[in-house]
């Protein structure tokens, strides 16, 4: 798989050493064939990066998805704390994935 139509992620991501270290894992992890012992680190990867967003660069975390994302409208029913978190990570994957897989979580 190639990163063509995956989003530039935004400079702030590339000035945090955080972010930009982990998006240099996350490429070759996603692109690696499926047969690739690194590829199962995707996964882990995407979550470790998402919630990194989430607790370190709050206000950057897109709003709620307007399309009718169906994830967006779950979260939106719940209001307890564990699952606003989840949501802002669910959104913040948009920033560095594309939406065909940033939206499976």
């Amino acid at each position: 798989m190639s990163l063509t139509g995956w989003p530039v992620p935004p400079p702030f991501m590339w000035a945090c050493e955080g972010c930009a270290e982990l998006l240099w894992l996350l490429a070759p992890a996603y692109t690696a064939d499926e047969a690739d012992p690194g590829r199962d680190h995707v996964a882990r990867l995407q979550l470790t990066l998402s919630r990194h967003l989430v607790d370190e660069h709050p206000a950057e975390v897109p709003e709620p998805h307007a399309d009718g994302c169906p994830l967006c409208e779950t979260y939106a029913r719940r209001a307890d704390a564990p699952v606003e978190k989840l949501w802002a990570e669910h959104r913040a994957r948009g920033l560095f994935l594309p939406a065909v897989a940033a939206r499976l979580l």
